[in-house]
């Protein structure tokens, strides 16, 4: 992964600004950037947080959703037909029972990592959770630019995460200063978009077991 960064001084907060592209220079959607401060413990999110993965046209409303451990997600089904959500990753597995609207399908997510969401009624509904332990966290756009607002100055592990990178994570150390900065970065996937679901997705949801 290549970096280009520069920081415009001034008082008070940082704000951080991200180019994401691909290899090849293109830019690259769905890539989850935290920030984690160096030498802390991780923070949970106030328990009254609440994140929408929604459900239309049976696939998953974001297809990636980012948030913070303790945040609670609802899953509203906006499709004419029921559908079982379910996720085998581990320590975040769960399941929701076949439904359709509301009906109070929500789980809360208590630790951090990735979670691949799948539907046990259609196989190609495929999802994808990042869950972090830090308030500073945001996801690219289809233009590949996100921003982090508000974040103190000092020393951070900037953990960076995509769809087709698996369960890994592109961790690095950096400087965060005052005022506005700016990261480009270039992302090693296997593509520019989310890959296809794939024909079996519980043999994916296999693969995050453990």
């Amino acid at each position: 992964m290549a970096f280009n960064t520069f920081a415009q001084a001034s008082s008070g907060l940082a704000h951080m600004e991200f180019v994401t592209t691909d290899i090849h220079g293109e830019p690259l959607q769905h890539v989850v950037v935290s920030l984690h401060p160096l030498g802390e413990a991780g923070t949970k999110g106030p328990a009254t947080t609440i994140s929408i993965m929604d459900q239309r046209y049976l696939q998953f409303a974001p297809s990636v959703l980012a948030l913070q451990t303790g945040t609670t997600v609802k899953f509203p089904n906006e499709d004419d037909v029921r559908h079982h959500v379910y996720s085998f990753s581990h320590p975040n597995a769960f399941e929701l029972k076949l439904y359709h609207g509301e009906n109070g399908a929500t789980h809360t997510f208590e630790h951090t990592g990735v979670v691949v969401l799948g539907c046990n009624i259609h196989d190609g509904m495929v999802g994808y959770l990042r869950v972090v332990d830090s308030p500073y966290f945001s996801t690219s756009s289809q233009a590949g630019e996100l921003s982090i607002e508000n974040i103190p100055s000092g020393e951070y592990e900037l953990q960076i995460w995509h769809p087709d990178i698996g369960m890994k994570l592109v961790r690095k150390s950096i400087t965060v200063k005052p005022g506005k900065n700016h990261l480009e970065m270039k992302v090693a996937v296997e593509g520019s978009e989310i890959s296809p679901a794939p024909r079996d997705a519980h043999h994916l949801q296999s693969l995050f077991r453990d």
